[in-house]
């Protein structure tokens, strides 16, 4: 194998790592705007869940009738979005490797044991695995 065949050999090995790590942190960043996207729709939604039940409240006082069960059902989907955001803020943080301080509330990164704005302890927590979206990553043909 002469020189040549070797440094191309050699630079096509590189370039297919290269395009192997820019295809996984592309990957990555698509799917934390997806996440950031349901997060912002998750929000909007409990605005609009709390909106409805202010007009149930408001309605009830207004005639003197009890929608008891209504307002039960309102607090119960505010509760299921409230979850919800949790859950995507925990595959989030994991995206990131930050782990949420729970007296405070900052992101901390998550090979810390203690919280940098407040000195609390950070809980020691298994990830979840991220789950992804198979995708065909096509190498450059040598």
């Amino acid at each position: 194998m002469s020189k040549f065949e070797e440094f191309f050999d050699d630079f096509m090995g590189k370039a297919k790592s290269v395009y192997g790590t820019a295809s996984k942190m592309t990957g990555e960043m698509v799917d934390m705007g997806k996440i950031h996207y349901q997060i912002k729709q998750t929000q909007w939604e409990i605005e609009k869940t709390y909106q409805k039940l202010g007009e149930i409240v408001y309605e009830s006082k207004k005639s003197a009738q009890s929608f008891d069960e209504a307002i039960t059902l309102a607090v119960a989907e505010v509760d299921a979005l409230n979850e919800r955001l949790e859950d995507l803020g925990k595959r989030l943080r994991a995206y990131k490797k930050v782990r949420k301080c729970p007296d405070c509330g900052k992101e901390n990164d998550e090979e810390f044991t203690f919280c940098s704005r407040c000195g609390a302890g950070l809980e020691t927590v298994e990830q979840e695995p991220i789950e992804v979206e198979a995708q065909e990553v096509q190498t450059p043909e040598e």
